[in-house]
């Protein structure tokens, strides 16, 4: 009975952290261009890719925030896509607001594993040439409000973001903040793991798509999406890019933080790490995702899966697999 009424408690915090934005006037009214947007830091990747993770380490530096707060709560929602949606023109939310092409018979919103499938991809995908003066504005005041609401000054912060969407916008998004400069880390994961995961129903699209879909047509959908993902960021590949694989990260996490300190331009603090004395702070979900890291996790879902299955991801992901030094688990 207590432990359900303390995780009560705890989701109805997170939700008024995630959400009390709406009730703060400023962020309908306020006047923020005195606010500077310093190097806004894009995680990009697919949802259950390890992004949540590596947006924590980041957001227990002391001059980072995000769009629920600073390094003092470290472990809220972090996609701007998604919580606040209402505020961005519909070129940047797009997977639970002003969603594109809301009414399509099958892939019904929010969308987690759909948006880059082969069907729904066109909708989705933004470049630097969909890029306009009125979406930079929307775009930087909602930055800057960020920040003003969330920086230990009030002014001076880094922002970090990990909505998912995105890593099919990432020139868009570059040509929007240009001259903030702004650094994106593509982080790749396993497809034969990720793919089979998010296909069982670990993707809440996925789940609703159950009584319609049989497993291998899901999978097969799981697959575009992950491919379609990968492949939009690497069209949009520039040096601001920095590719890390999740896996590489769970085995060796100080190396990798330092790779990924040096290309964001953050001071790096050893602390940042997932240890066993971190207490993850209350009005947090996905508590698992912090300590101990699990260097093996994917190798559960590759051993699951049937010969058959595989071949379905690798018909869609193979090339990008191999490219990204995964293993053919078929062979």
């Amino acid at each position: 009975m207590w432990k359900r009424a303390l995780d009560a408690l705890n989701l109805a915090w997170y939700l008024w952290k995630r959400n009390n934005w709406m009730l703060d006037p400023r962020a309908w009214f306020g006047r923020f261009e005195h606010i500077p947007i310093d190097r806004p830091i894009f995680l990009l990747g697919v949802q259950g890719g390890g992004l949540t993770l590596l947006s924590r380490v980041l957001r227990r530096h002391p001059h980072v925030v995000s769009v629920s707060g600073n390094y003092r709560y470290w472990s809220g929602a972090d996609e701007m896509h998604t919580v606040l949606g209402p505020l961005l023109p519909p070129e940047l939310a797009g997977t639970r607001y002003k969603v594109p092409w809301p009414d399509h018979p099958v892939f019904k919103p929010p969308r987690s594993w759909t948006y880059a499938s082969d069907e729904l991809l066109p909708y989705y995908r933004k470049t630097a040439q969909d890029a306009t003066p009125e979406i930079k504005r929307r775009l930087e005041r909602v930055l800057r409000m960020v920040i003003a609401r969330h920086a230990p000054d009030g002014v001076h912060a880094r922002f970090v973001d990990k909505s998912q969407v995105y890593t099919v916008r990432v020139s868009f998004l570059r040509a929007l903040l240009k001259e903030h400069r702004p650094r994106f880390i593509l982080v790749v994961n396993n497809p034969y793991a990720a793919c089979y995961r998010a296909a069982l129903g670990k993707a809440i699209d996925m789940e609703r798509l159950k009584p319609r879909l049989s497993f291998p047509e899901r999978l097969d959908i799981c697959a575009q999406h992950w491919a379609n993902s990968m492949r939009c960021a690497l069209e949009d590949w520039d040096e601001d890019m920095l590719l890390v694989r999740f896996e590489d990260f769970l085995r060796h996490p100080t190396r990798e933080l330092k790779r990924i300190c040096e290309h964001v331009e953050l001071e790096c603090h050893e602390d940042m790490l997932p240890a066993p004395h971190h207490k993850i702070p209350f009005g947090s979900r996905f508590r698992d995702r912090w300590y101990p890291l699990d260097p093996d996790r994917a190798l559960h879902y590759i051993r699951q899966a049937t010969r058959e299955e595989l071949n379905i991801i690798k018909a869609r992901c193979g090339s990008l697999s191999e490219r990204f030094g995964y293993p053919d688990p078929t062979k």
